[in-house]
């Protein structure tokens, strides 16, 4: 069974059609205002686009992966990475969540609206003084308080969290540093206490709002609860494979479209004569860049076969992680080379991808943690 059957393949048109009319004609426009209008979200909702493989009764479409998969593979085409992360945070790693572990009350209130496009959602698990080791370096506390949890600490490099309207805070539950002392716990962005300390300033990504919040005694009832006591790290384990493979099929979309459009440059740009493409050295390091691109590609296919049929393939999904985030800066950087000036200038859309392209090895965990991985895998 292939990942796309004609159905996908009508939808990557509508999409494709949606992103090229509605969102890259802006693209420069935004990303000199730092953002975009969150009206946005509404109109993916109304294309039905946040909810793809989120159940019916929720307001989903219950499709299975492969549009998902589209859906991150025609993002780029906006030439804003920024307002893709932010798209895919909503709609692949905020409503998942809540789509799996949260009650039909909880659905009604934090995951229909998100799939609406009506209010917007975040997942906020990294802090200030800590990343990738969540169980050592979460301080954000929820204290026990009869019905209800206090919740106190900071949350940082949260994607859409000054425009957020709901977060899933992960926060401490019990005094012990071990798996089992995390919950998720959603919140409200009304609760009294919450504040965005800081809209942070990034190198790239820029259409997409990264914020820093602070919780102090924001109390919320233990009914808002996400899952069971105790196993936020376990969902949130769980939860961003799918965020590192999504990224996969992003960076290798990036480098696609990339390399189109820099075989066009080079066809047409003239050098000592003759055109760019009929330099040997050229040649035969963008057939290099292709082979490689188009080697990602395949594995990225089949481990997104995998995970739509239900196999969660965690080795190969850091894998991909590690690889497309290594190759999709190998490409963008030797590409950005070849236009020579032209490569330089602000309003060029791949000096953008060359800075947004820097946080896939980063974001949803480095590349160093994911070598360390694929080694426990391999039993190093």
């Amino acid at each position: 069974m292939t990942l796309f059957s004609k159905e996908h393949e009508s939808f990557r048109e509508r999409v494709r059609s949606f992103v090229d009319s509605r969102l890259a004609p802006h693209a420069d426009e935004w990303e000199r205002n730092c953002g975009f209008p969150t009206e946005v979200f509404r109109e993916f909702g109304d294309e039905g686009l946040l909810g793809l493989t989120q159940a019916r009764d929720c307001g989903g479409k219950g499709l299975d992966f492969g549009y998902a998969v589209v859906l991150a593979e025609e993002l780029p085409r906006s030439k804003m990475m920024g307002l893709t992360l932010s798209i895919m945070a909503q709609a692949h790693i905020y409503s998942p969540l809540v789509g799996a572990l949260g009650t039909m009350t909880q659905k009604e209130q934090f995951l229909t609206p998100a799939i609406k496009g009506e209010k917007i959602g975040a997942l906020a698990c990294t802090e200030p003084w800590g990343g990738s080791d969540i169980i050592r370096a979460t301080h954000c506390e929820a204290l026990d308080d009869g019905d209800s949890w206090v919740i106190n600490g900071e949350k940082k490099f949260i994607t859409n969290g000054p425009i957020a309207d709901f977060v899933v805070v992960l926060a401490r539950t019990k005094s012990e540093v071990n798996i089992s002392s995390l919950s998720l716990i959603l919140l409200p962005t009304t609760t009294k206490g919450f504040r965005i300390k800081e809209r942070l300033r990034k190198l790239g990504l820029h259409t997409s709002p990264t914020g820093w919040l602070e919780f102090e005694s924001c109390r919320i009832p233990k009914y808002l609860t996400l899952g069971k006591v105790n196993l936020g790290y376990f969902y949130v384990a769980r939860s961003i494979l799918e965020e590192r493979l999504l990224a996969g099929v992003i960076a290798v979309s990036i480098c696609q479209m990339i390399l189109a459009e820099t075989a066009r440059y080079a066809q047409d740009r003239t050098v000592f004569g003759r055109p760019l493409s009929q330099l040997q050295a050229i040649r035969h390091r963008f057939a290099e860049l292709a082979t490689e691109v188009e080697m990602t590609r395949r594995f990225v296919y089949s481990v997104c076969e995998s995970y739509r049929d239900g196999k969660v393939e965690e080795r190969e999904i850091c894998m991909i992680k590690l690889q497309a985030a290594s190759v999709v800066q190998r490409v963008v950087e030797q590409c950005l080379q070849w236009q020579g000036g032209y490569g330089f200038l602000e309003d060029n859309w791949m000096t953008r991808i060359f800075r947004d392209a820097r946080m896939l090895s980063v974001g949803g965990g480095p590349s160093e943690l994911m070598k360390d991985l694929v080694a426990s895998y391999l039993r190093l």
